[in-house]
Parts: structure tokens; sequence; C-alpha cells
């Protein structure tokens, strides 16, 4: 009886000390609650901060995406300007990968800039077959259509990319996701 006590108290003490895991679920998940202490951003629940990783799997291999970089383009002679955001997809799996993905930027105020058949004039960015164990950074775009927008987003941002797979030249693109990434973007990075 002296053992089973032991026993039984001894798992309590092992799950109470947090010796347990969660399995995570792949998909639309593959965030995990923020680092950053950016200003309070509508939607920001479980982004990534700015400098953040995240491994998707997919039904034949595995991914990892992470922000490279963005540039702000010189005002166009209509107002707008130009957002890029380069985001970086690396096949962690053992099959080539062909990714779409569609970027949209949340500011402090809720207001939103592309998204899904919207960023990168409605295409999308659009990988290469990615072969196993290499990178590729693709070329994704939000236009902001006045000074006040991009100084709003100048004060810190949540960025979402919604990625799909492109398995086949003969197969359109799907504008439902299969992946789903946000990160916090810093104050100062979008000027």
């Amino acid at each position: 009886m002296k053992k089973t006590v032991l026993l039984v108290i001894m798992v309590c003490i092992l799950l109470i000390a947090g010796c347990t895991t969660q399995s995570s679920n792949p998909g639309l998940s593959g965030t995990v609650p923020p680092t950053s202490s950016s200003a309070n951003l509508p939607g920001q629940g479980n982004s990534l901060p700015m400098d953040g990783h995240t491994v998707h799997t997919t039904a034949n291999t595995t991914f990892e995406v992470w922000i490279d970089s963005f540039e702000v383009d010189a005002v166009q002679e209509n107002g707008d300007q130009t957002i890029t955001v380069y985001v970086v997809a690396k096949n962690t799996g053992t099959k080539p990968i062909r990714l779409v993905w569609f970027s949209r930027l949340t500011d402090l105020n809720g207001k939103t800039y592309g998204g899904i058949g919207i960023s990168h004039g409605g295409s999308g960015a659009r990988s290469d077959w990615i072969q196993p164990n290499m990178s590729e950074a693709a070329r994704d775009y939000v236009t902001i259509r006045s000074n006040p927008d991009l100084a709003t987003l100048a004060k810190g941002a949540v960025l979402d990319v919604y990625f799909m797979e492109k398995p086949s030249d003969d197969i359109p693109v799907s504008l439902v996701p299969d992946y789903h990434t946000s990160w916090i973007i810093d104050p100062g990075v979008i000027t």
C-alpha cells in the first residue's frame, strides 16, 4: 500500500512540476505568444516577435518561415507607397515544396492593408520549387494610399502571412490558406 501511495505522490509531483508536453497542431497553427513589448496591437495575441521563426508541417514535407526584411518605396505620383515584405521559406522536409503567400499589415487602429487576393497586386508572393534544406525569400508587397497611414504603421504593426501550397502548374492557387503565421513588427521598422 505504501508503494502505491508513494507512486501516486511521485506522479502528482511530476505533473505539478511541469513535466508534461503539449502537442502542436499543424495547419493554421505555428505561432507562439509574443515576446515583444510593442504597443497594444489588434490581433497580436498569438504573434511571434519580429525575429521569430516557425515551422509548418504539410502533408508532404515541412517548412520554416521568418521575416527577412521590409522596404518602403518612394511616394508615387498618385500618392501611393509600396511596402515590400520579404519572407523566407526554408524547406526542412525531404520533398520539394512550392508556396504562394499573401501578406496583410494591421496598424495600431486595426486598419488592414493587403491580404489574401490583394497583396502583390492580387497574386501574392510566389516561390519556385524549394528543394530540401534550401531557402527562398520571395517578395510580396502592400500598397499604402496616404502618408498618415504610413505614419501609423511606423508606430508598430502586425504582419499576418497566409501560405498556400502550389503542388502543380495545372492547379490554380487556392485562396484558402493552408498555414498562417503572424509577427509583431516593432515601431520604426516601417518608415
